[in-house]
């Protein structure tokens, strides 16, 4: 009988009572007779009937199908009307019926109307995010991890996941593992933490199309809070690999862009989270292992940055960090002080020129930093490198080889192939050395040096005077 009725329009009550209530009080409110009871005793008639037919699986597939009741569900979730002596009751009721919708539908008209009934995704999110939020004050973590699979089940539709970026999940995510350290002791806090990790913080960090997630995260104290909560969950296996995995999987990788580093670098400063670790003599495989990355990243980015720069053109002697130089535009890798100068060296140049990827490392900081490393990490390796050219059947033509230094993992293990260039017969043999690295979401391969095969040998043996000087005080070090 209830289904029959659904079929006939009983929701429309649903409707016309909600728009009348509103209706009514507004006029008896304009009239000097406020009636303030009136809306949240109809909102609650509403919600309970929302709440029961989403509990029966036959109403609740035909609820979904009536988009004038989802854009009610979702307006008043959203806004949350105050109860008196219920705090929060619309919203945590509804939660459930709008968990039911966004499972149970397979139709991306539903996630349109969820959408376009609240004019934007971020609102969406940010609905979700403030129930979180207040789930962490309360130190409720059963509930928190509850509402961590909702958002986890909102972020699935990308353009919701897009949204998270917008309406500061990073701050609440930090501020609930904060929380869930003070209760270490706890088994729900410590599955609380679990989720929270991996529903907010990781795909926070690697859903964004750069680093700057990353950088603002480490910015608002993310190493710090990692490192207390590591130490607090310590006998907690399950904590400690997931807590790990930020640390091996986003944190130590990204150390290859230099903004990255220095935003690690300014937290060191500030927090001293290093030298936390160092004097308490824990043995965190990843925090030893991170520390090492730091320690040798900074040392890398001394080194280079103390070094001055020369003109791409060999003949040309400037080399002085007062002049301003100019990078080839197609390129975007070797220096000029001067247009003559770039001129000059293009016969040569144009050997090894090719076209920027359109995806590409940014800022230039950036990516000229990764392919300095990449450059140096295939120096280093030259002659392992070399033997396993030789080995290689499929390396032993005269076609271009490239050299790629998967920056991705900790690992940083060098990859060998043919260079995907047009053949030149005429020309030397040539190499050319990528930096692979992984920004936000996406997988970026960076072309750097390119060069010939041979000269690349001979220039990287350390006692060559071809062997790079911003490179030389790292390997007598």
């Amino acid at each position: 009988m209830m289904l029959r009725s659904w079929d006939e329009g009983v929701w429309k009550w649903m409707l016309f009572l909600y728009n009348s209530g509103t209706d009514l009080n507004d006029t008896i409110a304009n009239e000097g007779r406020p009636l303030l009871l009136t809306r949240p005793v109809i909102t609650v008639g509403i919600v309970d009937a929302l709440v029961g037919c989403a509990d029966s699986v036959p109403l609740g597939n035909r609820l979904i199908l009536v988009p004038d009741v989802v854009s009610l569900i979702v307006r008043l979730w959203v806004e949350d009307l105050e109860i008196p002596g219920r705090p929060n009751m619309v919203h945590n009721e509804l939660t459930f019926v709008m968990y039911h919708i966004v499972n149970d539908s397979q139709n991306d008209s539903t996630f349109s109307t969820l959408v376009g009934a609240v004019n934007g995704a971020e609102t969406v999110m940010r609905s979700a995010t403030n129930r979180f939020r207040r789930l962490v004050s309360s130190t409720n973590s059963k509930e928190m991890e509850s509402q961590l699979a909702f958002i986890d089940l909102l972020a699935e539709n990308p353009m919701l996941r897009d949204a998270m970026h917008e309406v500061d999940a990073l701050s609440v995510t930090l501020t609930a593992i904060d929380a869930l350290t003070k209760q270490s002791n706890q088994i729900d806090a410590c599955r609380a933490l679990e989720s929270c990790i991996d529903i907010m913080l990781l795909k926070h960090l690697l859903s964004g199309p750069n680093v700057k997630p990353l950088i603002h995260s480490i910015n608002k104290g993310l190493l710090r809070t990692l490192y207390d909560a590591r130490v607090a969950f310590g006998s907690n296996e399950e904590c400690c690999e997931v807590l790990a995995e930020v640390i091996i999987l986003v944190i130590g990788p990204s150390l290859i862009f230099r903004s990255v580093l220095h935003a690690v670098e300014r937290a060191e400063l500030k927090t001293g989270v290093f030298a936390a670790y160092r004097s308490a003599e824990h043995e965190f495989h990843e925090w030893e292992t991170l520390t090492e990355v730091y320690q040798d990243m900074i040392q890398f980015k001394h080194e280079v940055d103390e070094e001055l720069v020369h003109c791409g053109f060999l003949n040309c002697p400037t080399s002085d960090v007062r002049v301003k130089f100019h990078r080839c535009g197609r390129c975007q890798y070797k220096k000029y002080c001067s247009k003559e100068c770039q001129q000059q060296d293009w016969p040569k140049h144009k050997r090894q020129c090719h076209k920027e990827s359109a995806n590409e490392i940014t800022p230039v900081s950036d990516r000229e930093f990764a392919r300095d490393r990449a450059e140096f990490e295939v120096r280093m390796n030259i002659r392992s490198l070399f033997e396993r050219v030789q080995k290689n059947p499929a390396l032993q033509t005269t076609q271009d080889l490239m050299f790629q230094v998967d920056f991705t993992t900790l690992d940083r293990n060098i990859s060998i192939g043919v260079a995907p260039f047009a053949p030149s017969p005429h020309e030397e043999r040539r190499a050319a050395i990528y930096a692979k690295v992984q920004s936000g979401r996406e997988a970026i391969q960076s072309l750097g040096l390119v060069t010939g095969w041979k000269e690349l040998q001979r220039s990287s043996q350390p006692e060559n005077i071809l062997f790079p000087d911003k490179f030389r005080k790292l390997i007598i070090e």
